[in-house]
């Protein structure tokens, strides 16, 4: 048992290769945790994943979960803290150089010198002329035109030429003084602030002061100040136009009312009335005098038959029988026509055609389209037919007229077409012919006067319209004036915009403690920057860090962990916690459910993970509670056994076996340690590789399960291999070795979850390379 003791704990086999170890080598290597040799702590990985299963990088297989932390879309703290152990002294050392690296330039490039401070307020325009919110864009705007007129070529040479300031050193020193101004002037603006910092640094403090004072002073002068000159005079031109906008606006209005006191109406609708009443009145008229013309041709013409009834009645006697033969020959058309125009159907005709004359030139007056008009063109219509019709009834009367007037005297037939009024006296006739006369001409003087009235007033409603929408135009723009009139006067009175609230004063002390504190900072920045990125990097690989990454993200069980154990401190304690560790995780496995497993194969995700050394101190582990043990190499292709027992590397091993070359007594080899017996692996070759998948494989395995209480196989990778799975469907269960600040966490889960989809029973995992062993109860993690 001593001797268990001081060989078996802590020996491993070297992965990497086939050439043996010896203690005092593989010793060495596990006192360093971060040393690239195969021990239990070794931090090298191989990088060969034939099946495209996920690397120790931490990619991942897709379709599968590969234990992401249960927090999606945050940062893992426990996980960080563990990059940064991994990595402290890479992220310290990069860290340092990048701070150095920043530091330093920062240092040597910032300016010095004495600063000087001038303070001034812009306003907000709607906070000086309203109770309104701050306008930010047109703030904004203003506020970046006044920073660039405040370092425009014209400020900047106006202040270059104040007495004193050109002769200054620190001016004079400098090839183009305005452009290092334009480049040495700063402005600082607080967000949310009127106050905005003019700074300037110079390397003498009274220049620094001069000069900012001197481009300050220009600035108020020949921008704020003019500005403000601008706006006076545009004030007094606004004032003098709404002056002179009044004066013809009164002008206009004044006209305007004399001409609505001539018209007695302002209103052009009432006008319009008014014109439409005196053109019905015109038609009237016009009517009337019609009338009183046709009634004064028909008095001449009765008085034209009764001089021929005169003329005729002295020669009726003599020329009686003539007349009796002749029929017509004393009927003259003029009697005729005489006696037609006094018959009522012809008269009713005639008047309403002389009514339909006059409408028709009403019409033609109060229209726009005047003869277009379309009722115009229907009364047109209209009198034409009366016109024809009058004439078919003149036609139709005509020979009964003649014929009365042939039949008798002239007085019968007189008398007769007068509807029997008897004899007309030419007194009287004459009397009604002079009074007609006197109707005539007073209608004609009331027809002109009328249509000089009605001309007059379209045209002084024409004219109303033009000169009130002229009123109205003039009165809109002099409001317009007024309106910027006032809103001009009212921003003169409102303080400026721009106001100086301090000059700059002469700095008393350099900025060399600024310059330190803005150094120190890019040097922390730079360590910062450089150290995080170091830990980033580490974060990313996600690798094992504590045995709680095992059950709670991967959700497998945690059957033991297997403690460091440094070579160079290696002592009695260190030696009985090793076993210990190997003692517990031997009682998990065999006594820690109903199934006790007859074999028992070790594998890991990946090379110098601890399989090996798990398996040889499990294997001497249960040898020393007295059961006949066997520890059967299982990596064919890199075997380790034969180096972890100190066996002969020569002699015939399992890859003889498969090959049925020698028989299962012959491989089979004693150790040191009672109880337990290992089989190498021997020569290997592709055809004892292929031999895991036969049926004689299945034999061999059932011989040594009757030959032996326990068997542990120390197989090769699971992710880099496809004999693990062969080899663990003929075992009982599996255990994943994994190596602390070495395996990938979605590199176990991966191994995890290909053991399982082959039919593998998984009993859980071993960790290895903790600083202080844990061993766990049963209940850590779930069954697998």
């Amino acid at each position: 048992m001593a001797t268990c003791h001081q060989r078996n704990p802590c020996q491993t086999a070297q992965l990497s290769g086939s050439t043996p170890m010896s203690d005092t080598a593989a010793t060495a290597v596990v006192g360093d945790v971060r040393s690239a040799g195969p021990s239990l702590g070794s931090l090298t990985v191989r990088d060969t994943n034939p099946l495209s299963y996920p690397d120790t990088q931490g990619s991942f297989r897709p379709g599968l979960d590969h234990g992401q932390p249960q927090t999606e879309g945050g940062i893992d703290v426990k996980r960080l803290v563990h990059a940064l152990r991994r990595r402290w002294l890479p992220a310290a050392v990069l860290g340092s150089v990048l701070a150095a690296a920043i530091a330093i330039p920062t240092w040597y490039f910032l300016p010095k010198g004495f600063e000087a401070v001038v303070w001034l307020r812009i306003r907000d325009k709607g906070g000086m002329l309203s109770s309104g919110g701050r306008d930010t864009s047109e703030y904004e705007s203003y506020r970046k035109t006044q920073l660039q007129l405040l370092r425009s070529p014209v400020v900047l040479n106006a202040a270059l030429r104040r007495p004193g300031v050109s002769s200054l050193k620190t001016v004079v020193e400098q090839d183009d003084p305005v452009r290092w101004l334009a480049e040495t002037i700063e402005v600082a603006v607080p967000p949310g602030s009127e106050v905005m910092q003019l700074k300037l640094r110079a390397p003498l403090a009274e220049d620094a002061s001069k000069v900012l004072n001197a481009v300050t002073a220009c600035y108020l002068d020949d921008i704020v100040n003019k500005d403000r000159q601008e706006r006076l005079s545009r004030r007094d031109l606004l004032e003098k136009k709404y002056k002179e906008n009044q004066a013809e606006l009164r002008s206009r209005r004044e006209i305007f009312n004399e001409l609505a006191k001539t018209l007695g109406t302002r209103d052009s609708i009432e006008v319009a009335t008014q014109r439409s009443l005196l053109l019905d009145h015109l038609s009237t008229v016009r009517a009337a005098l019609v009338q009183a013309e046709k009634d004064l041709a028909i008095i001449d013409t009765e008085l034209a038959v009764m001089e021929m009834q005169k003329n005729d009645g002295d020669n009726q006697g003599a020329d009686g029988e003539n007349n009796a033969d002749g029929g017509m020959a004393g009927v003259s058309q003029d009697m005729v026509d005489a006696a037609l125009s006094r018959e009522p159907e012809i008269r009713d005709l005639t008047e309403r055609i002389s009514g339909l004359t006059s409408s028709i030139q009403s019409q033609e007056q109060r229209s726009a389209r005047g003869a277009s008009e379309p009722a115009v063109k229907r009364m047109k219509t209209q009198r034409k037919q009366l016109q024809q019709q009058l004439v078919e009834v003149k036609n139709l009367l005509r020979e009964q007229v003649i014929g009365v007037m042939s039949q008798g005297p002239a007085g019968a037939g007189v008398s007769a077409l007068s509807g029997g009024r008897g004899t007309l006296n030419p007194a009287v006739l004459r009397l009604r012919r002079e009074g007609l006369l006197k109707v005539i001409q007073e209608t004609t003087r009331e027809k002109e006067e009328l249509s000089k009235e009605v001309t007059s007033l379209g045209q002084a409603n024409a004219d109303m319209e033009v000169r009130k929408g002229e009123i109205e135009q003039l009165h809109r723009v002099t409001d317009q004036i007024g309106l910027q009139l006032e809103a001009t006067s009212l921003d003169l009175t409102a303080p400026a915009r721009v106001q100086l609230l301090e000059e700059a004063a002469v700095p008393e002390s350099d900025d060399e403690i600024q310059r330190i504190m803005i150094s120190l900072l890019a040097g922390c920045a730079g360590l910062t920057l450089g150290g995080g990125a170091v830990v980033l990097l580490e974060y990313m690989r996600n690798k094992l860090g504590s045995p709680d990454v095992i059950t709670q993200r991967l959700g497998l069980r945690l059957i033991g962990t297997v403690p460091w154990v440094s070579g160079s401190r290696r002592d009695a304690g260190s030696e009985y916690r090793l076993a210990e560790s190997v003692d517990s995780i031997r009682t998990v496995v065999l006594h820690g459910g109903r199934d006790v497993p007859k074999v028992i194969m070790i594998t890991s995700p990946g090379y110098r993970e601890g399989k090996s050394s798990v398996a040889a101190n499990l294997a001497a582990s249960i040898a020393r509670s007295d059961k006949r043990t066997l520890l059967l190499e299982g990596n064919l292709r890199t075997p380790s056994v034969h180096t972890t027992l100190q066996l002969d590397g020569a002699a015939t091993g399992m890859s003889d076996l498969l090959r049925g070359e020698v028989t299962a007594n012959d491989v089979i080899q004693p150790t040191t340690i009672e109880g337990l017996f290992a089989v190498a692996g021997g020569n290997c070759d592709y055809t004892a590789i292929n031999a895991l998948s036969r049926p004689e494989f299945g034999r061999i395995m059932q011989g040594f399960r009757d030959t032996f209480d326990v068997i542990v196989i120390d197989a090769g990778p699971v992710l880099h291999y496809a004999d693990t799975l062969l080899i663990g469907q003929r075992c009982d269960g599996v255990l994943i070795a994994t190596m602390r600040d070495v395996s990938s966490v979605p590199a176990i889960a991966a191994a995890s979850e290909r053991l399982r989809s082959a039919g593998v029973r998984v009993l859980g995992c071993v960790m290895c390379g903790t600083r202080e062993s844990k061993v766990p109860s049963m209940a850590i993690g779930r069954p697998a």
